[in-house]
């Protein structure tokens, strides 16, 4: 299952990317979601961004630091401590993201016709499958009446 979850999410970054290139973006079409989330938020530290957008620490960290070489973020030091930053989008950032409005519009649309066309709401229920293996992980899953079955 875990396959063809990547196969498909690859293949939307990979699709995606290549519309970003026909708006001029330089957006990783990975990083928009996090984009999205530091236009419309305060405060926001690494801790903050990868909890709210459900990622790993490792994984905010990655997609800030590419979008601080494009510019497009940066890092603020808090005057109560210098060693936390907060991640706040750049001018560059902002320019870039209000371009990417009707970008975004369509591919809501897009992917409402896309479930559409399936018959199901897919974005729905990986969120649904993510929320019931955090419920109950594998490892609890094997385990069938108190009892381990060996694979």
């Amino acid at each position: 299952m875990s396959h063809y979850a990547r196969r498909l999410a690859d293949l939307i970054n990979e699709q995606a990317t290549d519309v970003l290139k026909e708006y001029k973006s330089c957006i990783p079409a990975s990083a928009i979601s996090t984009l999205q989330y530091l236009s419309s938020h305060d405060n926001v530290t690494v801790a903050l961004l990868a909890n709210d957008l459900g990622v790993t620490h490792q994984m905010a960290t990655q997609r800030i630091n590419a979008l601080e070489k494009l510019l497009l973020v940066k890092r603020i030091s808090l005057p109560t401590d210098q060693r936390a930053k907060q991640i706040q989008l750049s001018k560059k950032g902002y320019k870039e993201i209000k371009a990417l409005q009707p970008f975004m519009r369509k591919m809501t649309l897009l992917f409402t016709e896309f479930e559409s066309e399936l018959g199901h709401k897919l974005s729905q229920t990986i969120y649904q499958a993510e929320l019931s293996l955090r419920q109950t992980p594998l490892k609890e899953r094997i385990k069938v009446n108190g009892t381990d079955h060996k694979i």
